[in-house]
């Protein structure tokens, strides 16, 4: 008992600290100017996630999904994947160099649910339909696969 406290405590002062963390695979968006002159570059479209603090949809998407994508090198060489934690305060660079909330980018997208996945090109402008909610389904990956490629035909 009094070893696991111990380790609680020091994992707790490890993350206050940010010298531990949890590498989700998905990356958060940031600095989407600098993502979308990547994307430009590399001819590539972007699959933004819209996820939520404490959806567990969005949880099992990214870990049913979204993770093994990211880590792929198959899908690295098709499309970039971020996310966007639309109830957080935390403030990202939008497309324009402009500094903004995730919420309000968030409102751009008229993103209502989570998790939510569309595609985007270089500038910004989505280029795919959405994909609204997750169910485990094996077809859920098939139709990511779709907009991907729905995607690219557009941007190329």
């Amino acid at each position: 008992m009094r070893q696991s406290i111990f380790v609680s405590i020091i994992l707790l002062c490890l993350v206050s600290f940010g010298l531990y963390a949890s590498d989700s695979g998905v990356k958060l968006a940031v600095d989407l100017k600098t993502t979308g002159e990547k994307a430009k570059q590399q001819s590539l479209p972007l699959m933004m996630f819209f996820a939520a603090e404490d959806c567990g949809y969005c949880e099992r998407l990214e870990a049913d999904y979204l993770t093994g994508m990211a880590n792929s090198a198959e899908y690295r060489g098709k499309v970039i994947i971020r996310k966007v934690v639309i109830d957080s305060y935390d403030e990202l660079m939008d497309f324009n160099g402009k500094t903004i909330e995730a919420s309000d980018f968030s409102d751009k997208f008229d993103i209502q649910v989570t998790p939510t996945v569309l595609m985007v090109d270089h500038k910004g402008d989505r280029v795919s339909k959405r994909i609204i909610g997750y169910n485990s389904s094996g077809f859920f990956g098939e139709e990511l696969d779709n907009i991907i490629e729905s995607a690219s035909e557009g941007i190329k």
